[in-house]
């Protein structure tokens, strides 16, 4: 949901997601005398045009006792002005909570709120906030620093409710590395010492599943799981009896409580069937540490399944049952194997009644302890019978095991000669499309395809952006995107003279002014892979349309964060562990992806016409040529693109605001500003103004 409000010298935009509401504040355009345009004056003009006491006909003139010096009979506002008061209160419990913390003013200028709940409404009163002045009756017994002052503007909004919408979307916490796992839980915290990249390194984690306590491990998981979790297992308890089916594919599946979830729907009688990924390799057999040979001397091979699937297999086969009738279904009728494709990365369910299918669950999540309770991930139910009913069509093809790209493909449980490739199946299923999908319209692709024009096809959604763009990548950004991120966007068709803000960033105040661009990183590309792939694309003669982060990190228009903790907390060292209070820990659960694993991009989506594309597929040629992937298109509907973006920003404040920390001791300052310190003065405004 989306609400503004104004007054003469504030406006306040806010976006309700499910578990996030951001405010975007902004100071009014004043005329600046002198005619100076800069945006240096642009800020001067607008802070001289403040007026920080109440309107004339308001009892309250707070500034006006200040020993500060005025000018025309009024206080120097512009002197005064550090920040803003921001206060919420829960319409329906009547629950009053002060945003700022310690009393201290808010100093930026889009401020996130991540402590509402789903389907509530929330009324939020934004006031500034000057210095409490030396000689103010506010300072007469507390003596608070700072006071707020001026008539509260208020706006309300209601927040999405994920469990009855047409769409209903889930992000996990994502943010183990925080502060406030460390407050809450760092009392478990454990050393361990680990050989990373063939260095002793120590390093800490907070697991959560270690937890002694069991209240205190159920409250950790639910802290970091933030509903996402509890949403999958209320999908998967929807299918009550026998007139109930499931239908899904799984890439990683060692999640006691989801597989526990699915072995009880098999009780119950549900029918329940599960596509999941059986890969492996043909190496020489061993007994003994000697390589078996046959009697002419030929090394024997056996096929070893990879890591995926013998996890998986052991979690299947963990699983007991009172009844050995439902045991017999468990293991003999629930699970079909996918061997021919590249990587059957989906992740997704069908719930069927009396045949029919009914909603869907997708999205990044995998079915592990690492999706819900370390990296981000989302869970996206959609709740349409046609949208359904296309998962169920791709679905049964699947469980043919047919060859993903070509009909001849070794491993195959059915007659190759006549199967007809997944690719082909795909495009059959939904062809590439050209140009932009219809407003108010949900279109589903899966992959592999016969060529990577889809990715193509997503490249040129983020090029045809003219307000914003917002990216996730767990794996590096391909080619394509790569080569639209590294140019500056097309100018906005039409837009308010204004400042608009974003994290620690302002938007220019030109006629020729350029969209924005967010891209979130689970890690920071290393320079020394970005030279091989540099002179790899070289070698093919391919080295002038090679770009990558290097290139476009440095366009103004670009806005970068990638997971971190803070360097000098929870930083490896060798020989010795160091000993903080406030070490940032992750969980230690995840081995590939430690932050951000989502696979999301969102064009203009604070327009009236948004584009959400998110499903499972990395935005990479290999999900695109190679893997099983399902994608969802989602086009106008600005209650989902709320949900993503407030979820976004949440994540990428978080993130950002450590890159710059880390970096900023990296430059060797020994005292960097503390986050909670206060600016005492206006200057705090400047970098969100004056982009020198």
């Amino acid at each position: 949901m989306r609400s503004r409000n104004e007054n003469n010298d504030i406006s306040v935009h806010a976006i309700a997601g499910t578990r996030v509401v951001i405010l975007g504040l902004n100071l009014k355009l004043k005329d600046d005398e002198s005619g100076d345009s800069s945006p240096s004056a642009t800020l001067s003009a607008m802070l001289s045009g403040l007026t920080v006491a109440e309107d004339a006909n308001g009892a309250d003139r707070a500034a006006s006792e200040s020993s500060l010096p005025e000018k025309n009979g009024q206080p120097p506002s512009h002197d005064m002005l550090v920040g803003f008061a921001i206060d919420r209160r829960d319409i329906s419990s009547g629950k009053s909570t002060s945003l700022n913390f310690d009393g201290r003013p808010i100093q930026k200028f889009h401020y996130g709120d991540y402590t509402v709940e789903p389907g509530h409404q929330y009324e939020y009163s934004v006031r500034r906030m000057i210095k409490a002045p030396s000689r103010s009756r506010y300072s007469f017994f507390s003596r608070p620093k700072y006071v707020a002052v001026g008539s509260p503007l208020v706006v309300t909004v209601t927040t999405e409710d994920p469990s009855t919408a047409k769409h209903g979307v889930y992000f996990n916490r994502g943010a183990a590395g925080s502060q406030a796992y460390a407050e809450k839980f760092g009392e478990f915290r454990k050393w361990h010492r680990v050989n990373k990249y063939g260095t002793p390194h120590w390093t800490s984690t907070i697991n959560p599943l270690t937890i002694p306590d069991p209240a205190k491990k159920k409250e950790a998981c639910a802290w970091l799981s933030r509903g996402l979790e509890e949403a999958l297992l209320e999908f998967i308890s929807q299918a009550k009896d026998s007139s109930w089916q499931l239908r899904v594919t799984a890439y990683e599946f060692t999640h006691k409580e989801v597989i526990h979830a699915f072995a009880a729907a098999v009780e119950r009688g549900v029918d329940v069937k599960i596509i999941h990924h059986v890969k492996g390799s043909h190496r020489p057999k061993t007994r003994y540490n000697d390589v078996v040979k046959d009697k002419d001397g030929k090394v024997v091979k056996e096929w070893v399944p990879d890591k995926t699937t013998s996890d998986t297999q052991r979690a299947i086969d963990a699983v007991g049952f009172q009844s050995l009738d439902h045991a017999r279904i468990w293991h003999h009728d629930t699970f079909i194997e996918r061997h021919t494709s590249s990587i059957m990365h989906n992740k997704f369910i069908i719930l069927l009644r009396d045949g029919k299918p009914v909603q869907v669950w997708t999205g990044s999540t995998n079915f592990t302890e690492s999706a819900f309770y370390g990296q981000s991930n989302v869970g996206h139910i959609v709740r349409d019978e046609g949208i359904a009913q296309q998962y169920l069509t791709y679905w049964n093809k699947l469980a043919l095991d047919p060859p993903g790209r070509s009909k001849r493909h070794s491993g195959s449980s059915h007659d190759e000669e006549d199967a007809v490739p997944m690719d082909e199946i795909n495009e059959q299923l939904q062809p590439d499309p050209a140009g932009a999908q219809p407003h108010d319209s949900i279109t589903v692709f899966f992959s592999p395809r016969k060529t990577s024009d889809l990715l193509d096809w997503y490249a040129d959604r983020m090029g045809d952006a003219t307000d914003s763009v917002h990216f996730t990548a767990a794996f590096g950004v391909s080619q394509p995107l790569a080569h639209v991120l590294n140019h500056d966007g097309k100018p906005s068709p039409s837009h308010e003279v204004g400042v608009r803000r974003s994290p620690r960033i302002a938007r220019r105040i030109k006629t020729d002014d350029k969209l924005l661009r967010y891209i979130l990183l689970d890690s920071q590309p290393s320079e020394h892979s970005s030279e091989k792939s540099r002179a790899s694309a070289e070698k093919k003669g391919k080295g002038n349309d090679y770009c990558d982060y290097f290139d476009f990190k440095k366009l103004n228009s670009n806005r970068i964060a990638y997971g971190a903790v803070l360097s000098g907390r929870n930083e490896e060292v060798k020989d010795v562990a160091p000993s903080s209070e406030h070490s940032e820990s992750l969980t230690g659960l995840s081995t590939y992806v430690d932050f951000v694993h989502t696979k999301f991009m969102m064009i203009d989506a604070l327009t009236v016409n948004p584009t959400i594309i998110t499903g499972s597929a990395n935005f990479s040629i290999a999900s695109t040529e190679q893997n099983d992937e399902n994608m969802l298109v989602i086009e106008g509907d600005t209650a989902v693109a709320d949900v993503y973006f407030t979820e976004f920003m949440r994540l990428f404040d978080h993130f950002y605001s450590r890159d710059k920390r880390n970096e900023s001791l990296g430059k060797g300052s020994k005292s960097p500003r503390a986050w909670i310190d206060v600016v005492e003065d206006d200057s705090w405004m400047k970098p969100f103004f004056d982009p020198s």
